[in-house]
């Protein structure tokens, strides 16, 4: 009965992140998470879950309004997550479909709002004045070219721009790393192919990028694939957010991460490098976070990606100091995790692993509210526990109570 009352008294305490979107951007402006609804060819085919990340940065909005799908903001959701002591923005501005999400950017525009965009949306189709900084800027730093402009030398793997006709005459020892170089974002791993054979080159098309721009990479075989992270504020003030190690599948995509604050010897020369790059982003007008993906090998280290926009483990890491205080855990793995069942019986499990403090949930998305989907309804957050083996542990309670990883 004790350890009960401990947990309930636990469970009311407030978890606020340790800068919210509000602080860093500043006042008026209304964030939006959504990828543009005309181009997803370098993410994720998995539309839920796109979906579902939009729902993610709620808990760490402050009192910035906010768009994201209706199914990401149903009232036991949302509950939900106040539940887990997590404060949410009074204002959100929903849609269900692509043609509903156009019309609301239309009407922001026609009432002068400034939207925090997460990705580029084409000017041709979006009107520019709608941005928190130039599209153009955030265009640049959302390609893939542009990284040497960007990490010192010694940093950024050897690379070269080529076209696909070029790649196959001149035969490159393999293995190699393609990335897409036609300037479109990528998230997830997408937009991004490991070579090891010719057969692999002669079945490329143009599913994967614009074939005539291919960024064309050395392999790096690394000890550590990390990310570091960034925010920069109006008034160029960089900080240092944490680490976070990447967990991806045998294709390569994104599926989760450990995340930490901590900094040893190794970790404080790349913090370093990553502030050295964050200055150059804030150079160009950026104002906003950033996830930097990282190769170690040995005692190099090399700049891989410059992703210059909320990535997953933002979140985690904003809201980490307020979780471990609150806790005493310091493991934190993100994770998306998938539910096949009905969405009122994912909430009571979830709030389960909540109510035993082993599970912090940052978005639940219903399915049911997604058209033309299958109905495999998406929760992400944290998993916490004082030890690695702790906390997969927990990961395999919750699987056996059918709310898996994805895959």
């Amino acid at each position: 009965m004790e350890e009960l009352a401990f947990l309930k008294e636990q469970l009311s305490i407030p978890i606020r992140p340790s800068q919210s979107i509000q602080e860093i951007y500043g006042e008026n402006f209304i964030y939006n998470p959504k990828l543009y609804s005309r181009d997803y060819s370098h993410f994720s085919n998995d539309m839920l879950s796109l979906e579902a990340l939009t729902g993610r940065e709620l808990c760490i909005a402050g009192e910035a309004p906010v768009i994201c799908h209706a199914g990401a903001a149903t009232e036991p959701a949302l509950r939900l997550l106040r539940e887990a002591g997590l404060n949410l923005p009074e204002v959100l501005y929903t849609y269900r479909t692509e043609a509903e999400y156009l019309q609301l950017l239309e009407t922001l525009h026609q009432r002068n709002k400034k939207l925090i965009f997460q990705y580029p949306h084409p000017p041709e189709d979006v009107p520019p004045q709608l941005s928190w900084v130039e599209p153009e800027i955030q265009a640049y730093l959302c390609d893939k070219r542009s990284i040497p402009d960007l990490v010192p030398p010694q940093n950024v793997p050897l690379r070269r721009t080529m076209s696909l006709k070029e790649l196959l005459l001149e035969k490159p020892e393999l293995p190699v790393v393609l990335k897409s170089g036609d300037g479109q974002p990528t998230s997830g791993g997408c937009g991004v192919m490991f070579i090891e054979n010719e057969k692999q080159l002669h079945e490329l098309d143009e599913t994967f990028c614009d074939l005539s721009q291919l960024i064309v990479e050395e392999f790096i075989p690394y000890d550590q694939n990390i990310s570091v992270h960034y925010s920069v504020n109006k008034q160029g003030e960089i900080k240092f957010l944490g680490k976070s190690e990447q967990i991806v599948n045998k294709d390569g995509c994104f599926r989760g991460s450990w995340i930490s604050v901590d900094v040893d010897e190794q970790l404080a020369k790349i913090v370093e490098t990553g502030y050295w790059v964050m200055k150059k982003i804030a150079d160009k007008g950026y104002v906003g976070v950033a996830g930097f993906d990282v190769l170690i090998r040995g005692s190099r280290y090399y700049f891989i990606d410059l992703n210059v926009r909320f990535n997953a483990s933002t979140c985690g890491l904003l809201l980490y100091p307020d979780v471990r205080n609150k806790y005493g855990k310091a493991v934190m793995r993100l994770c998306n995790l998938e539910w096949t069942g009905n969405f009122n019986s994912l909430i009571p499990l979830v709030e389960k692993y909540l109510a035993k403090g082993q599970f912090i949930p940052l978005s639940l998305l219903d399915a049911a509210y997604v058209p033309n989907q299958e109905s495999i309804s998406k929760a992400v957050g944290l998993v916490i526990g004082h030890t690695v083996a702790e906390a997969e542990h927990i990961l395999k309670q919750m699987t056996a109570d059918g709310l898996c990883l994805r895959e």
